[in-house]
């Protein structure tokens, strides 16, 4: 279809990246090249198989699903909607589409020439990353990387493990108390059924026949828009503003499977009946919310499942699925950084439910600290968001100081015997002591707000290797529980201390550029010669260390306080320091891969994944490692320069 409406075509590219990281003429131009293309439901935009062509798709309205055939049996990959960009992949490759992309909804399409678009995006830099992320590690630092099969049949397997994951660990949908359940006839007024949610805090009401059958269903949405916005009469019956048939599932069903629906059908409730149909009694209504309580092998589940749990053996039953949700996450190839987030809500939920169930035995064991003011806080890789696996803890203690050293002093035992009893209760859910004892019930890391900000205001140039490596784990300070001021406060110190300081930034500078990666000139891995852990490589100190210690070192410097985690600082480096966001977006990808390897290396041996054998990792892993050790010397590099470090002599 003919392009009659470039200045409509121009404000939706506006809305939506890469296009809105372009600049106005270069929109403009585009929107004028752009023809347009509707396709109703039960068409295709393409068949799987076909090529890729050269025209570039943007969904301005509707949905399109993409589905993969296999021996006739079809599996849905994705779903894509407003806003998205449909065969990006396909055309960058110039391949033939591994998927079709079938029409659900009535579809609008802007269509744009591939030769047109292609050179747009590659001179801007920030739509050129945003294209780079989509088709992460399809092209090396210096060149095209050969696209091996395993990442040519993640993107289309991704979708379909995490979702089959999330099915098979749902727990069944099991009704509540059917006095709970708000219904009414069909010529009940509007305005009783809106008393009757108010009174009972309902968010609707289901309308049933004589036999209580789902007949429809009212939410306060609807009354909402029918009487106030549409000047519907109060007096009115239900039945005319009733949303039917009713979507209605069985008692017992998947509680995933019934999020999913609700998603699909695009409605808020769904209604549980005796037999799955609107034939038969109702027993309940639930919201998402209310069904993700239920989802089992999900986040949402796993918080309430730990809110609500009162032993450790449950907490430690718990500890076990949430790996379980770790390992189908990274076999769904998600984000290394955002499964640490995911992983780090959890377990804080965890700490919080082990302290409460301490501090309530104490209690009737007249134990009592309810007067003391204090917080427990993660240090170390718990502190930065980043600890996925039940490896060894890292954690501390701050409490607000007396005045007086003999009282600060009761006050601390007080609380390391406290930690004592959280700690063991951790052991039992399948953590680890911490080797260098850094934890809460060490009397050196429970210390008064007084006496932590001391120690960090004594740091400077000069402090000895072991009391730095002591203020790197102090640096990753990040507040659990109890009186979140006091950890501010002692951030905010460390903060405005440690970023006026050149001498304490080059000395962090200087330890993230001492390690060279892995791989010599010849390119192979450098392992291990001796030990345990002979013929196998260091990820951690080699190659996550400099990464992250760069991290911290530029966060400090340009008091970035906001994020905690490696991939949330060069993220936030990226934002605010205009000279390193190219550097910063590469090492936080960088970063990314190295812990998904690390975590999984971690899951098949049943330890921290800290050393890693280079003769099992496939060639794509290898290829990928390759790209990741460039951007570490790069990374380097941007620090020798930054700090004014000469490079080290070999």
């Amino acid at each position: 279809m003919k392009n009659v409406i470039p200045d409509r075509i121009a404000h939706s590219l506006h809305r939506f990246p890469p296009f809105s990281m372009l600049e106005e003429h270069a929109i403009q131009s585009l929107a004028k090249e752009a023809s347009v293309k509707v396709l109703v439901k039960g068409e295709n935009v393409w068949k799987q198989n076909e090529s890729a062509g050269n025209t570039l798709y943007f969904l301005e309205r509707g949905r399109v699903e993409y589905n993969v055939t296999k021996e006739n049996h079809k599996e849905l990959v994705d779903v894509r909607d407003v806003g998205d960009l449909l065969g990006l992949t396909a055309l960058y490759e110039a391949a033939t589409f591994r998927v079709s992309a079938d029409v659900i909804e009535d579809s609008l399409l802007y269509c744009f020439d591939w030769n047109f678009v292609e050179p747009l995006l590659s001179e801007n830099d920030e739509a050129r990353n945003y294209i780079r992320r989509h088709l992460y590690w399809t092209t090396k630092l210096a060149g095209k990387m050969p696209v091996l099969q395993e990442m040519a049949t993640s993107s289309s397997t991704r979708s379909n493990n995490i979702l089959q994951a999330h099915l098979d660990g749902a727990h069944q949908i099991r009704p509540r108390n059917i006095l709970r359940l708000l219904t009414c006839g069909p010529d009940l007024s509007i305005y009783d059924a809106a008393t009757q949610m108010m009174e009972k805090r309902i968010p609707s009401i289901l309308v049933v026949d004589e036999n209580r059958h789902p007949r429809g269903i009212i939410t306060h949405r609807d009354i909402v828009y029918e009487v106030v916005v549409q000047n519907l009469s109060k007096n009115e019956p239900v039945k005319k503003i009733m949303a039917h048939p009713v979507v209605t599932v069985e008692s017992e069903s998947n509680a995933t499977a019934a999020i999913l629906l609700m998603l699909r059908q695009r409605i808020s409730q769904v209604c549980i009946t005796e037999d799955g149909t609107d034939q038969s009694p109702a027993l309940d209504v639930c919201t998402e919310k209310d069904l993700l309580g239920q989802t089992g092998h999900h986040p949402a589940g796993l918080l309430r499942e730990i809110r609500h749990a009162r032993t450790t053996v449950r907490l430690r039953e718990i500890c076990d699925d949430i790996e379980k949700i770790i390992r189908s996450y990274l076999e769904a190839s998600i984000s290394g950084l955002f499964i640490g987030q995911i992983s780090a809500e959890l377990y804080d939920e965890l700490v919080q439910r082990l302290i409460q169930i301490t501090l309530n035995k104490r209690q009737e064991n007249g134990q009592d600290v309810s007067d003391l003011d204090w917080a427990w806080v993660s240090v170390g890789s718990d502190g930065r968001r980043e600890q996925t696996l039940r490896t060894d803890m890292d954690n501390a203690i701050v409490f607000k100081s007396s005045g007086s050293t003999e009282k600060d002093q009761q006050i601390r035992e007080q609380l390391t015997s406290l930690a004592e009893s959280v700690i063991q209760k951790m052991i039992y859910c399948g953590f680890s002591r911490c080797q260098g004892n850094v934890m809460a019930l060490n009397p050196k890391w429970c210390l008064s707000d007084q006496e932590w900000k001391k120690e960090i205001l004594s740091i400077d140039a000069f402090t000895d290797s072991t009391e730095l490596l002591r203020a790197i784990i102090i640096y990753d300070m990040r507040h659990v529980t109890g009186n979140k001021s006091l950890t501010e406060s002692i951030r905010s110190t460390m903060f405005e201390h440690v970023s006026n300081n050149v001498g304490i930034l080059r000395q962090l500078a200087i330890l993230a550029t001492e390690l060279s990666p892995p791989l010599n000139f010849l390119g192979k891995f450098v392992v291990e010669k001796k030990g345990r852990n002979s013929g196998e490589f260091d990820i951690k100190n080699r190659a996550m260390a400099p990464l992250r210690q760069a991290a911290q070192a530029f966060a400090l410097k340009y008091q970035l306080s906001l994020r905690y985690s490696t991939g949330g600082r060069w993220s936030e480096i990226a934002k605010k320091v205009e000279s390193l966001k190219e550097i910063a977006l590469l090492a936080q990808e960088a970063y990314d891969f190295l812990l998904r390897l690390r975590t999984m290396n971690g899951l098949k041996r049943g330890d921290s994944g800290r050393f890693i054998d280079p003769e099992k990792l496939t060639k794509m892993e290898k290829a990928q490692l390759v790209n990741v050790f460039d951007v570490v010397r790069m990374v380097q590099s941007s620090l020798r320069e930054e700090f004014y470090i000469e490079a080290r002599k070999r």
